[in-house]
């Protein structure tokens, strides 16, 4: 018979940032916003809600490489090589999703979401039946490269609305 362990439940609020940052990493765009507390909005899809390019483009003309939210600068997009960080729904490639996420995030150009990863919670979704030495990459990546105070993956699911 195995023994009953005790769980240490404590108070989990303040052990957690005051900002969530959640996060749907898709393979095309990534869709990211922050959580928002006050019950006397709510939150605006319109204006909370970001839509990130997620790839890294590479014009042949001017040879300029365009990481993310800059590729909503580009006026040409029939030159450009395109590489993506997602294949079949996982991130396969997260050297290349680093530099997308740091510009994302951390960039102080338009578009960017300026947050500060140590004084944010993440809430990341992944592909459902995510392999786990994919899930350890993610991890990884969370809180090894960008620090963040707090971190739950979950599983994205699709809504269809009739």
């Amino acid at each position: 018979m195995a023994r009953k362990q005790s769980i240490n439940t404590g108070p989990v609020a303040e052990t957690l940032a005051a900002k969530t940052l959640i996060l749907d990493n898709g393979a095309h765009t990534i869709k990211a916003g922050f959580s928002s507390t006050s019950s006397t909005t709510g939150p605006n899809p319109a204006t909370d809600c970001h839509i990130i390019h997620n790839c890294i483009a590479r014009s042949h003309r001017d040879k300029r490489t365009y990481i993310g939210p800059e590729l909503q600068e580009c006026a040409d997009f029939g030159e450009l090589a395109f590489r993506l960080p997602v294949e079949k729904g996982y991130i396969v490639n997260w050297e290349s999703e680093k530099a997308i996420w740091e510009r994302s995030f951390l960039g102080k150009e338009a578009g960017a979401l300026r947050c500060e990863p140590d004084e944010t919670n993440l809430v990341l979704t992944e592909a459902p039946s995510a392999p786990i030495q994919l899930q350890r990459n993610a991890d990884e990546m969370v809180f090894e490269e960008f620090g963040f105070a707090g971190y739950a993956r979950v599983v994205g699911l699709l809504v269809y609305t009739i």
